[in-house]
């Protein structure tokens, strides 16, 4: 009995122990987080970790995050990616585990179930393997990137629009066009505003750009949401339309537009006008060339002024 009873202190000794070197770790857990934290403060930077065979996952410190927002396992972040952008960061991710790549890295959305997208720069590499040298655990950092592509978004939109219309310059419109281009049947208005230099040079620059600016709001009321206007130069304009294009209809927004422009007033009192000249060029051909398309509308356009200032002519390809 006497050798029982020592044996039990000594077990009860061992757990005071290990309680109290659980307790020291615990605190050294704490002031490492506390650490990290405070290293990281303000960089946006969370460092994660993955169990790669649970999937269970574990952002150390949340930064600009509340708490509920990153996703607790490796399943439940796949749901919450983008569906543009899933394909990407997963083959990123497996393609890492299975040793294709020598780490993860991608750059993705989120969506949450409100439906706001939060953009991530993520990258990760395995620091654990088992004694088969199959991956365990993985760990990382991810950074939100959400105002850094809303900048870049900005600077891409302010690059390839107008700034006087809002409509797409010819930067911008050449590649919505080469996107587009495979699209058919489908058209192109060349647009040129006659005696403009004379509202410019009698009634003012101000007057000239109010003018420029009310054939922008007709073009985007009048053609389709799928349509792409732009400001090609100076006083000329381009339209893009790849939805129910055919002569009949072409000739009727043609003839819109010309309706327009002769009831507008651009001064009070003035007896300027604006004129109109418009060409069309229509193809069925896809993968066409926006410079041999322009080619072909220009030289309708010129046709059209062949017959007065208040015209339009339609040429197929």
């Amino acid at each position: 009995q006497q050798a029982m009873l020592q044996e039990l202190d000594a077990l009860r000794a061992e757990v005071a122990r290990l309680q109290q070197d659980n307790a020291f770790l615990q605190q050294d857990n704490r002031l490492l987080l506390e650490k990290i934290n405070a290293a990281l403060d303000g960089t946006g930077i969370c460092l994660w970790q993955g169990m790669i065979r649970t999937g269970e996952l574990r952002v150390f410190n949340l930064q600009n995050f509340r708490e509920g927002d990153m996703a607790p396992h490796f399943d439940e972040w796949r749901a919450k990616l983008h569906p543009e952008d899933s394909i990407r960061a997963q083959e990123s991710y497996f393609g890492h585990l299975a040793g294709k790549v020598p780490f993860y890295e991608a750059e993705y959305r989120t969506i949450n179930p409100q439906g706001q997208v939060t953009w991530l720069w993520d990258r990760g590499r395995i620091i654990e393997w088992d004694e088969q040298g199959r991956p365990l655990r993985i760990m990382g950092a991810h950074i939100d990137i959400t105002q850094r592509k809303e900048y870049e978004r900005r600077l891409a939109q302010q690059a390839n629009t107008d700034a006087l219309t809002g409509l797409l310059n010819r930067q911008g419109f050449c590649q919505a066009f080469d996107i587009n281009a495979f699209r058919t049947p489908a058209a192109l208005l060349f647009i040129d505003l006659d005696d403009f230099k004379v509202i410019n040079d009698q009634l003012g620059h101000a007057c000239g750009d109010r003018v420029l600016q009310r054939m922008a709001d007709w073009l985007r009321s009048m053609v389709p949401a799928s349509a792409l206007c732009g400001r090609y130069g100076g006083d000329e304009f381009i339209v893009y339309l790849d939805e129910e294009v055919t002569p009949a209809r072409m000739a009727t927004l043609a003839q819109s537009l010309l309706a327009r422009v002769v009831e507008y007033v651009p001064e009070p009192d003035s007896a300027l006008r604006v004129g109109m000249s418009i060409g069309i060029a229509l193809w069925h051909t896809p993968g066409m060339g926006f410079n041999h398309v322009l080619e072909v509308a220009d030289r309708a356009m010129y046709h059209a002024k062949d017959r007065g200032k208040l015209a339009w002519h339609l040429l197929q390809i």
